[in-house]
């Protein structure tokens, strides 16, 4: 798979079939999409495509960097297993978005990008103001050899998307996110130095340093798969302020089972497969150290 870094006067080599949209967590509906667009590449016998945007397109309109549910990092592994060729990789400026309709299709589509086919969501917006959509898109179909728009994708009657998966991320539902994102939801750290109480009291943990603005779990204890060189362990891991014995800003600290190695300084992944209580205030460090004894048994037996 190629990733290719463009800006507006980029000219492409390569004919191919786009997949078009935010693909903000590359979720249940987006891999629909996404399949479909590598499909019709194979019929017409050309390369798939997909542009994604640097930062998320809602950076540059409103106020406040957006949380991530997937790094782009994470997206290219994802989008090289489902058979895509090309990620054309652009920053959204200000100049891009005041194309209009027209201009994103002809101009920059077909003509720069040399695309065949496109293939959107039912609810795929583009152009000045989002001004464009799907219908404007089948109104200019001329402009290529097939356009496919993926009707809505539900799970259990509800509409899969990108704020929904935020939402239960944030309320502690990762089980149900897993399965929207076909996925764990999953954070990225590089393991850092901490107090050291944990080790003090039998249970050292790995602390994470997030390498990337992720939606924020609901504060608790979460049964976790910790990925250490590509290795997968059981981790019992604590997401909060930790507010028995400190209260200068959210941890994440993960006890990893059966585990005695210095990772410091390294990166590592953090999946979360299940919520196993909320963040709790303790009388004293004996009893969080034996209600995290308990934590501990939930992770060792599942």
């Amino acid at each position: 798979m190629k990733i290719i870094e463009i800006d507006l006067n980029f000219v492409a080599n390569e004919e191919s079939v786009i997949a078009l949209g935010n693909f903000d967590g590359v979720h249940r509906g987006h891999i629909e999409l996404i399949k479909k667009a590598v499909e019709d590449a194979k019929k017409l016998k050309i390369k798939s495509s997909l542009l994604l945007f640097n930062e998320h397109t809602d950076n540059l309109v409103k106020v406040g960097k957006k949380e991530i549910i997937t790094t782009n990092k994470t997206k290219f592994e994802i989008l090289e297993k489902l058979g895509v060729d090309i990620i054309y990789l652009i920053n959204f400026t200000k100049e891009f978005m005041a194309y209009s309709p027209i201009m994103f299709l002809e101009n920059f589509l077909a003509n720069n990008l040399k695309i065949k086919g496109v293939v959107v969501g039912y609810d795929y917006t583009y152009g000045f103001k989002k001004s464009g959509d799907v219908e404007f898109l089948n109104k200019n179909k001329n402009l290529f050899k097939s356009v496919h728009v993926i009707e809505q994708i539900s799970y259990k009657g509800e509409k899969i998307s990108s704020s929904r998966i935020r939402s239960l991320i944030e309320e502690g539902r990762v089980k149900e996110a897993h399965n929207l994102l076909s996925r764990p939801y999953k954070l990225i750290g590089k393991i850092i130095h901490a107090k050291g109480l944990g080790k003090k009291m039998g249970y050292p943990t790995a602390n994470l340093e997030l390498v990337d603005n992720f939606v924020i779990p609901k504060f608790g204890v979460y049964d976790t798969d910790i990925i250490i060189d590509g290795k997968r362990f059981k981790a019992s891991t604590n997401i909060g302020t930790n507010p028995t014995v400190e209260h200068d800003g959210i941890k994440i600290e993960a006890h990893i089972l059966d585990f005695d190695r210095d990772i410091y300084g390294e990166i590592v992944e953090l999946e979360l497969l299940e919520f196993v209580r909320p963040e709790l205030k303790f009388d004293s460090v004996d009893e969080l150290f034996e209600q995290i004894a308990r934590d501990v048994l939930v992770t060792r037996n599942r």
